[in-house]
């Protein structure tokens, strides 16, 4: 029995079978990912994607991780590969000085984020707004949760099937540019992500 996995943030397996068991690490466009295996005999990570190690029985320690064949994986389990969610994706909308008016760029990627809405059967909208630093915290914690709100309102507007939104607000606490208490464009968004 194989047994894949795509990983993107450090996964420990407990491995305790009397089967050979292979773990192989998948790419995906996160850095540093890795898979932990181990049993009563041992342990081995698996850091590089490509890369897979075998346990054979739980007596004996996972083997040191190799190079795998990826293609011919996605061959004999396609059928997998073929029912694997779509990877989500994630869009940047941003916002005039001090309100939560879209800049008009913003405007036109309103029509790619419902068509990857649409594009998904129940889709997850998570809508999380941003300020930048000038003003004070609690100012710009409602700020970007107008944002946030104000972009609900417009995708809700479109009649997207099936779909949850999540609506959040940082304030200025995730900037994407360190600038202070400055003003800064890049910082007044509001980020989009679809699952």
């Amino acid at each position: 029995m194989e047994l894949f996995l795509v990983i993107s943030v450090v996964f420990v397996v407990l491995l305790n079978i009397s089967t050979t068991t292979t773990v192989t690490l998948l790419p995906d466009e996160k850095e540093n990912s890795q898979i932990t295996v181990f049993n009563e005999s041992g342990t081995q990570v698996v850091d590089k994607s490509g890369n897979a190690v075998t346990v054979a029985s739980k007596s004996l320690s996972p083997t040191p991780p190799n190079a795998v064949d990826l293609e011919k994986i996605k061959l004999e389990h396609a059928s997998l590969f073929a029912i694997q969610p779509k990877k989500s994706e994630t869009f940047l909308l941003y916002f005039e000085n001090n309100g939560a008016q879209l800049l008009t760029d913003s405007k036109l990627i309103i029509a790619d984020i419902i068509t990857s809405a649409n594009g998904r059967s129940s889709p997850i909208i998570n809508i999380i707004g941003h300020s930048d630093a000038a003003g004070s915290s609690e100012y710009n914690l409602t700020l970007s949760l107008n944002r946030a709100t104000a972009v609900a309102k417009l995708l809700q507007s479109e009649n997207i099937k099936d779909v949850e939104y999540r609506i959040d607000s940082y304030g200025e606490n995730d900037p994407l540019v360190k600038s202070g208490k400055e003003i800064e464009p890049k910082n007044r968004r509001v980020e989009v992500q679809i699952w």
